[in-house]
């Protein structure tokens, strides 16, 4: 994030879908880019005939004695002085760049308090002076960047997105992206935009302070993205996350809670903070963005604004993959007739998906094959109950059902009103015939069974569909004579004029 690393982490373990897209993330990036090709495009020329004006004008005759006078005034400017005397033989250019930089100073200039008005030659410097400011304010970096020392909201926003090279925007969009997918799926659009524009002031201002009395400026998107980087670690928390790392010339994929993150990333900037002053990198702007981000997540929490569907869904995911293995291992072990081992496996899948249509069949079949079936009845009820969602559910239950029967000597697995639920759906397998029997046995056992009438012209007008009339001519029949006074028996009627 604009600085040559030697340790890098990126997490890595979601991809960008029609559902997730990051549509803020994309906007942002687009805004970064459209900023540093079309509107900081020209500002290097612009500086340059600035300076060559200052130079041609000699504006330094009169400035820099005022600004050795002024520093020289001011305890607190050791550096900057060091730093103009560097340069104000040696490289004027720079040294009218760290003179531009002090806003203190140029406020005092302008003011006329350090070149007065009574000063030989102050009328033609000031009309130099202000020609020189209008050809310097005219780039467009000069005018949004951030001055330290000069606290200006103005500033602080538009910094956000300017670059100070094409390696400084393509770093930094690269982890706008990576990061925004993640952090913007998190909070949803809206919220993730706030994040990122809060983030971005809150490591302006902490930067700010730091760095206050100094001279220089700052721009970029880092400090932004920092946010999102505190955000991510707070939002995602204790969740293990896949992430690449990068030490040196060692390298690796890991997974871990996200949370440990926040301490190393901290830490990361602190440490060069303190230790790596001259790498001309805004490590205080990058440590404020995390610790601001942080909050304003922890806030966003607090609150349960988050997306937990998203936070949660390479979770699910991964438990499903987990539920897969585990059931193809039962599977294994069934095969072999290894039942305690498939059943350790198959049980903790039951309990935490109870509708689960293929983990219920793969215990029935543990039950079938144990001596003398202690557990065959429990494990039928369980199947035979499920709401099955396509034929061939439907077609591996009925198998199941006839299976039971036979086992059990004919006994039924479900109360009269499962059984009802479940026979209504044999048609769909070609097996309306079956049904249509059951049913009848019902209508003979237990006519007043809830939705019995109702299934029977259902499975009726299944069967005539299916080309078998007389076997819903029968089952119509007893209808009309199980309930003679009923809508329903006068709809069957009716069907049964129309067979005729």
């Amino acid at each position: 994030m604009g600085k040559d690393r030697v340790v890098l982490i990126i997490p890595l373990h979601r991809a960008p879908t029609l559902a997730n897209f990051p549509w803020i993330t994309l906007m942002l990036i687009v805004a970064n880019v459209f900023v540093f090709l079309g509107l900081q495009s020209g500002d290097a020329r612009v500086q340059e005939r600035a300076l060559d004006y200052y130079a041609q004008q000699g504006l330094a005759k009169w400035e820099f004695p005022a600004y050795r006078d002024w520093l020289a005034a001011h305890a607190d400017a050791g550096q900057r002085r060091a730093l103009f005397e560097r340069f104000a033989d040696a490289d004027g250019a720079v040294a009218i760049q760290v003179l531009q930089s002090d806003a203190a100073f140029l406020a005092d200039l302008r003011a006329d308090k350090l070149i007065t008005p009574q000063a030989k030659g102050h009328a033609d410097w000031r009309e130099r002076r202000d020609e020189f400011d209008r050809l310097w304010n005219a780039a467009f970096t000069e005018r949004w960047m951030i001055h330290f020392s000069d606290f200006d909201p103005r500033r602080m926003f538009g910094a956000m997105f300017l670059h100070g090279g094409i390696g400084h925007l393509l770093g930094n969009m690269l982890f706008l992206a990576l990061l925004g997918l993640l952090v913007e799926g998190a909070l949803g659009h809206g919220l993730f935009l706030a994040v990122y524009l809060l983030g971005g002031l809150g490591s302006a201002m902490l930067s700010l302070l730091w760095r206050w009395g100094e001279t220089g400026s700052a721009l970029g998107a880092s400090g932004a993205i920092a946010a999102l980087m505190g955000a991510y670690c707070v939002l995602w928390g204790t969740r293990k996350v896949r992430f690449f790392w990068w030490f040196f010339v060692v390298f690796d994929y890991v997974k871990a809670p996200a949370l440990v993150l926040l301490p190393f990333w901290l830490g990361w900037e602190l440490l060069n903070l303190f230790w790596n002053k001259g790498a001309h990198v805004g490590f205080d702007a990058h440590a404020g963005g995390i610790v601001a981000g942080a909050l304003l997540s922890l806030g966003a929490r607090a609150l349960h604004w988050e997306r937990r569907d998203f936070l949660d869904e390479d979770a699910i995911a991964e438990a499903a993959a987990d539920g897969r293995a585990a059931l193809v291992k039962a599977r294994e072990h069934i095969g072999r007739l290894e039942l305690p081992a498939a059943r350790a496996l198959l049980e903790p899948l039951a309990a935490a998906r109870p509708e689960d249509f293929e983990v219920r069949v793969a215990l029935y079949r543990c039950a079938r094959y144990e001596p003398r079936t202690p557990r065959l009845a429990e494990a039928a009820r369980a199947v035979l109950a499920i709401a099955t969602h396509s034929a061939s559910e439907v077609r591996e239950q009925k198998a199941l059902y006839d299976d039971y029967v036979k086992a059990a000597g004919g006994a039924l697995p479900l109360s009269d009103e499962r059984m009802i639920a479940m026979v209504r759906r044999w048609p769909v397998i070609g097996a309306g015939a079956d049904a249509a029997r059951l049913l009848a046995t019902l209508i003979e056992r237990a006519p007043t069974t809830a939705g019995l009438e109702a299934a029977c012209l259902g499975v009726a007008r299944d069967l005539r569909t299916r080309g078998e009339p007389a076997n819903a001519k029968r089952l119509l029949e007893k209808v009309v004579a199980a309930y003679p006074q009923s809508s329903e028996a006068a709809k069957a009627r009716l069907l049964l004029a129309d067979t005729a």
